[in-house]
């Protein structure tokens, strides 16, 4: 005959396999034991070459020898062969452990298979909100339920499993501290205006004027807000140090009045009169305005001309809105998309000298 050898089929398997012999037999017979060179059990396996032995022990050396049988008796034994089956994996006890609810914790398990195969983790009764990696057998999260948990940890090769218990105490949260109670804050805060003026009373020449100035507050202003007593209120920009763009002025007093708000709804209040006169509108500049068609047959235009007015620049109106800033040169093109009625007009940069309005319709 010729080689033969062993190799591991299943957890509690032996595969046997050797060259057919070269003069003609009946048969081959297995022998089996656990000690070298004493055997306990003999199969006939008939003409087969390979045999599997299925009742091996898990880790356990087995060794095997083969004879040819026939008519004429039965051959020595060949060369032996020695082989063990699959082994349990092992895992590390990890001892107990113990994390608090609402912390984060993690452990990791230790295991390994004697063979070199690959390895996977399980574990029942773990505290709540933790969780297990199954290939590296890694546990970690935030637990949410105190008490003492009997783990049982497990590692297996794919056939065999070993495991290991031990107990998770989860301990309570510890209890907040009693929140701190401030007391309220009464103090109301400073608003000041700076600008145009640090005075009670400005004259403006323009029909819209800006502000600036400066807040504080104890503990912090929230907002900064202002009102026209004739008409406009808005928002500031900043708190410490506030501005506003632009505040639309009527004929006559305007009373404007900045108040600063911290965040207990104290309110401080700092006030300017602006008086503003009007100028009287001028009627040297007079406006014409032409309605054309350009390519689109959807789309007309509004050819608007005008006489020279002394301006530095020119604000466009149409139907009461002011549409563009366009330069003093006389001439200005509307596009519009739908029909209707439009009423156009031009003025000064301040918006208070202003040409005739002229009307189109299409």
């Amino acid at each position: 005959m010729g080689w033969l050898f062993t190799q591991p089929a299943f957890a509690d398997s032996l595969n046997l396999a050797w060259d057919a012999n070269v003069e003609p037999v009946s048969g081959y017979a297995v022998y089996v034991g656990v000690t070298s060179g004493t055997y306990t059990q003999r199969f006939d396996v008939g003409g087969a070459t390979s045999f599997t032995f299925s009742n091996a022990t898990a880790g356990q050396r087995y060794c095997f020898a083969v004879t040819a049988y026939s008519s004429a008796g039965e051959s020595a034994k060949s060369a032996e062969v020695c082989g063990a089956g699959n082994q349990y994996p092992v895992l590390s006890n990890p001892g107990t452990q113990s994390a608090t609810v609402g912390q984060s914790t993690s452990l990791q398990l230790v295991g390994s298979d004697p063979d070199g195969q690959a390895v996977t983790f399980s574990a029942t009764n773990l505290p709540a909100g933790l969780t297990l990696s199954a290939s590296t057998g890694f546990i970690s999260g935030t637990g949410t339920t105190a008490g003492t948990f009997s783990v049982t940890a497990r590692v297996s090769d794919g056939i065999l499993t070993a495991s290991q218990a031990f107990n998770w105490t989860m301990a309570a949260a510890p209890a907040p501290p009693p929140p701190t109670v401030p007391s309220p804050d009464t103090t109301a805060p400073s608003v000041s205006i700076m600008t145009p003026t640090t005075g009670s009373s400005f004259t403006s020449t323009s029909s819209a004027i800006s502000l600036a100035g400066t807040g504080a507050d104890n503990v912090g202003v929230t907002q900064v807000s202002w009102v026209n007593d004739r008409g406009g209120n808005g928002m500031a920009s900043g708190t410490a140090n506030w501005s506003v763009g632009s505040v639309a002025l009527q004929g006559g007093t305007n009373n404007i009045t900045v108040s600063a708000r911290d965040a207990a709804g104290n309110i401080g209040t700092d006030v300017l009169s602006v008086t503003y006169t009007p100028p009287v509108a001028s009627t040297s500049v007079v406006l014409s305005a032409q309605i054309g068609r350009d390519s689109f047959r959807w789309k007309r235009y509004v050819s608007l001309s005008w006489t020279k007015a002394p301006w530095s620049g020119v604000y466009v109106y149409r139907n009461g809105s002011r549409i563009t800033r366009t330069p003093n040169d006389g001439s200005f093109s509307d596009s519009i998309r739908s029909s209707g009625t439009y009423n156009y007009k031009i003025c000064d940069p301040n918006g208070t000298v202003c040409s005739n309005t002229v009307t189109v319709y299409w």
